[in-house]
């Protein structure tokens, strides 16, 4: 056997072995963070909200949590997605608002702690909402499925040695309400939050 085919079968075997050893080996997850979004407090409450069938098939063994907000006057859905048991159940939130029949009329940065999101508009015929979303790690935000996707597999890859899981935040307004996010997210309800 040549020197070039040993290096070769050198490298096949230990790329299977840390394939194996990413598919047996558990990372922590972010749960602990889904888990600490409080419910109800000083001016805000919610319900959790079940998901619907389609998206229990699409998130399959990630960790979600979905909760309808009142704060005050406003009302608007949060859905954290956390894909540490799932990673293609976070992706581009807006293939999903697409999917659902909605049409993008507008995007703009939004400034957050540690980066930014992204504030989009939707409409579907006479209605429109507005979504603000972000992926983040608990420290950093931003708002680039690529960048989550780097991070995640930067994470496999050194065993969760490279930092904690980035989830997927999303908020969504209800339709035909206008929020102020940027007072919603400096009041503290935000505050209270790891995201």
């Amino acid at each position: 056997m040549k020197r070039s085919q040993r290096w070769l079968l050198l490298f096949l075997a230990v790329m299977i072995a840390l394939g194996a050893a990413w598919q047996f080996v558990p990372l922590a997850d972010a749960q602990a963070r889904l888990t600490a979004l409080p419910a109800k407090g000083i001016g805000y409450e919610s319900i959790d909200a079940p998901l619907s069938d389609s998206e229990r098939v699409i998130f399959g063994d990630a960790s979600v949590l979905k909760r309808a907000y009142r704060v005050g006057s406003d009302r608007f859905s949060v859905i954290v997605i956390d894909g540490t048991r799932n990673r293609h159940a976070v992706h581009d939130p807006m293939l999903c608002a697409r999917g659902g029949g909605w049409s993008i009329a507008a995007r703009a940065p939004f400034a957050l702690p540690g980066g930014a999101g992204e504030l989009v508009t939707i409409t579907k015929g006479d209605q429109t909402s507005e979504v603000l979303y972000w992926f983040s790690d608990g420290v950093d935000r931003h708002a680039s499925p690529t960048s989550y996707w780097l991070q995640s597999t930067l994470r496999r890859l050194t065993f969760g040695a490279s930092g904690e899981e980035a989830v997927l935040v999303l908020l969504q307004a209800e339709p035909g309400r206008a929020i102020d996010w940027r007072r919603l997210l400096s009041d503290r309800f935000m505050a209270a939050t790891a995201f």
